[in-house]
């Protein structure tokens, strides 16, 4: 059997070349990824604008930031976009000197990547499963008091569990209280139904320590443009800008989201779309003998394996056999290797999933 590792889902061309396949053979479930595709919008913004890539992108993304401040309700010169929010995570990581920094795990693993590449250290709080994966508010203040600062990401990857804006507003008050920051990554906010109750955003202009990052690349599905924005105070931008490269955000990166920023109809059929396919997926997986999906708000389902005789690891590799690629969540820290994260797709390429996770556990 293949045994694939990957510290990231959506590799999928090194998938195709293990798996001695085409890109076009293979279901990707291992990125959350917009199942619609780039928004019509974008897709044409792209196609007008291919004779610019003749001249450098602009440096400041005017046209961008000017798109997504009208969406987000936020002033431009609270923005930073970057070559997708990795590229803003490393920044952060540098610019606000990480001596110690409190990381809720699982999550997603770049923050802890981030923070020891600056040279800091990580004091990592359990997420219980049994407590269904919410932050535990009393444990990250306790530890913050220790600390310089905290990640959160909301939903978390990959539990796909959100919080409300009133439990994060108690850590939020309470760390600027004490001159901490906290960044918030919000990537799979736009997927959540209730996303006005659950995002930061209205927190920003009373808490000068906070952060938001927001992504474009997965409810947008442009993940290979790659392109995210850091929300933060006027003075964190300006630091920011001065460490990082001023032409990271490409050309047809720019024009894209500006373009699906105002595609306001490709965003209603997403959420009805997801909304839908995640309570069929819930649902259908829980029914697989060995297999217990959880809720969750994004636009992804973690599911855990209850057999011992078959562990994330051997899972993965035995879907990826028949063309169908899941996330083996044992990189993810403090998981071990009872769980994979699925993506939710179009009813088609769900059954897929299904019949593909459905046979495996059938023949264990």
């Amino acid at each position: 059997m293949i045994h694939m590792e990957y510290r990231h889902g959506g590799d999928i061309f090194e998938a195709a070349r293990n798996l001695g396949s085409s890109v076009g053979d293979i279901h990707d479930f291992s990125a959350n990824i917009n199942p619609l595709g780039p928004p019509p919008a974008a897709l044409a913004a792209i196609k007008d604008n291919l004779d610019l890539i003749q001249h450098y992108p602009d440096a400041r993304c005017s046209e961008l930031r000017r798109a997504l401040s009208l969406y987000l309700g936020i002033p431009e010169e609270n923005m930073l976009p970057g070559n997708g929010a990795s590229e803003l995570i490393y920044l952060l990581g540098r610019a606000i000197g990480c001596r110690r920094v409190v990381v809720p795990q699982p999550t997603f693993i770049e923050y802890a990547e981030a923070v020891t590449a600056a040279g800091g250290t990580v004091a990592a709080v359990p997420l219980r499963e049994d407590n269904g994966f919410a932050l535990p508010v009393v444990s990250l203040k306790r530890e913050l008091k220790k600390a310089d600062a905290i990640f959160i990401c909301n939903p978390n990857n990959p539990t796909g569990r959100v919080e409300k804006t009133a439990v994060l507003r108690s850590i939020v008050e309470e760390a600027t209280l004490e001159g901490k920051t906290v960044v918030v990554d919000e990537a799979f906010m736009d997927f959540v139904t209730d996303a006005d109750q659950c995002t930061v955003l209205p927190l920003l202009k009373e808490n000068p320590g906070l952060v938001v990052l927001y992504s474009l690349t997965k409810f947008f599905a442009i993940p290979g443009l790659r392109l995210g924005v850091l929300i933060g105070s006027v003075p964190l931008i300006k630091q920011l800008e001065t460490l990082k490269d001023p032409w990271s955000v490409n050309l047809l990166a720019q024009v894209a989201g500006a373009a699906a920023l105002s595609d306001r109809e490709y965003m209603v059929q997403t959420r009805q779309l997801v909304k839908g396919e995640r309570e069929f997926l819930y649902r259908a997986i829980s029914l697989i003998p060995g297999l217990s999906a959880f809720k969750a708000e994004a636009n992804y389902l973690l599911v855990k394996i209850t057999r011992d005789n078959i562990n994330s690891i051997h899972l993965a590799a035995a879907t990826a056999l028949r063309g169908v690629l899941v996330r083996d969540c044992s990189t993810f820290s403090g998981m071990g290797d009872r769980y994979i994260r699925v993506a939710v797709r179009s009813r088609r390429e769900n059954v897929v999933l299904l019949e593909a996770l459905r046979g495996v556990m059938e023949g264990v």
